[in-house]
């Protein structure tokens, strides 16, 4: 593929982020700012019904008070007093709960006011009533009522309430309107910014699409080539990555080579000596493993085997041993002179509980403890072997 097309689609890859950066901020505020109007309007929705709802209670405790008083002039009994009681309770508290919902609103505020005031006036009769009946009886309490019944005491504050909840439906109405208006905003910014963005995106699919097409090929090679060491032609670390996430949960091993006499080869022959080498390695290796396993050179002289289905300690330990043998075999190089390497081997394994890092860490940890024997056991070797 010409670096051209390279070039225009890295051009049309920043363009379609740039534009999709823009869209998605520019939309983001716009929604924002429409959802940020809509849940006020919500909320006022809300207040307005908390407020009925303290305007029902005012009006309903009042009313259990008098049917309270009543039954009791009808069945003298302590439980009705009790029920005054709570009654005269409830309509304080939700006297004090409605005047400061509606402290904001000079209007409401003013009829809470005269609302507070009938209801004290109401409850002061209520507790007075409860004083006569318990202290002179139904009879007393009857002959009480009656003179105050006439009067209709409620009216006053029945035609309060009225006026609040009327006042109160009314706003509910605007704040609704206001509501469903912003939710309409916003589900039409929403449907335009998708609409902008997904129009954008085909544009952008098609365009680029048929600049991949001049490449297909070559960038089918890029990509599998992506996965594999120059050098050896192994997998390298980012096919080595995404090997060990497809055995997550899954029992499998991993073994670490780490090359012994691998520097000195370098120094007396050269680096393209050291690189035959390595490649003569990574093909032994791969004569020694299985189809599924998967022979990974990391980096310098370091190989990875990545083994799934063993457990068994005792088969990786055989594996190892042939492993070593092959690679302490001799290479010949182009030059006519042969070297040897041996390799310090370290494996663990796991039924798919234990995670990747710890078992590089402990098969790297075996490794390097075998360095160290074999050092211990038969001192330095040297590089070459033959010339």
């Amino acid at each position: 593929m010409p670096n051209n097309s390279f070039r225009r689609i890295a051009r049309v890859v920043q363009l379609t982020q740039t534009v999709a950066l823009v869209l998605v901020v520019g939309s983001t505020a716009l929604l924002y700012g429409s959802a940020r109007d809509f849940r006020t309007a919500d909320r006022w929705v809300d207040h307005t019904h908390e407020v009925l709802d303290e305007i029902d209670e005012v009006r309903n405790s009042v009313l259990r008070g008098g049917l309270a008083l009543r039954n009791y002039t009808l069945s003298a009994q302590p439980l009705f007093l009790d029920r005054l009681n709570a009654a005269a309770d409830e309509s304080a508290l939700a006297l004090r709960r409605l005047e400061a919902r509606v402290a904001f609103d000079p209007a409401q505020a003013a009829r809470a006011t005269e609302a507070s005031a009938e209801t004290v006036e109401i409850l002061g009769w209520y507790r007075s009533s409860r004083v006569i009946a318990e202290r002179d009886g139904p009879e007393a309490l009857r002959r009480s009522m009656q003179a105050r019944v006439s009067i209709d005491a409620s009216q006053r504050l029945r035609k309060v309430l009225d006026e609040m909840e009327l006042a109160e439906r009314e706003a509910l109405t605007r704040y609704r309107a206001e509501r469903d208006a912003r939710l309409d905003a916003v589900k039409a910014g929403a449907g335009v910014a998708v609409a902008l963005f997904i129009g954008f995106i085909l544009w952008t699919i098609a365009y680029a699409s048929r600049l991949v097409g001049v490449g297909e090929a070559r960038i089918e090679r890029l990509s599998a080539n992506a996965d594999l060491d120059p050098l050896t032609g192994l997998a390298n670390r980012r096919a080595l990555d995404r090997r060990v996430k497809e055995l997550s949960g899954q029992p499998f091993a991993v073994m670490v080579c780490d090359l012994d006499s691998f520097k000195p080869v370098n120094d007396q022959h050269g680096h393209a000596a050291g690189d035959e080498v390595l490649r003569a390695v990574a093909a032994r290796l791969m004569q020694q493993c299985r189809d599924k396993d998967l022979v990974v050179r990391p980096g310098g002289d370091e190989f990875v085997v990545v083994l799934p289905g063993l457990l068994s300690e005792e088969r990786l330990r055989a594996i190892a041993a042939r492993i070593g043998l092959a690679i302490g075999e001799p290479v010949a190089l182009e030059g006519g002179a042969t070297v040897r390497v041996g390799a310090s081997i370290g494996f663990a394994s796991t039924p798919g509980d234990i995670p990747f890092d710890a078992l590089m860490r402990a098969a790297d940890a075996m490794s390097y403890a075998e360095k160290k024997r074999q050092k211990v056991a038969t001192g330095e070797r040297s590089g070459t072997d033959g010339r």
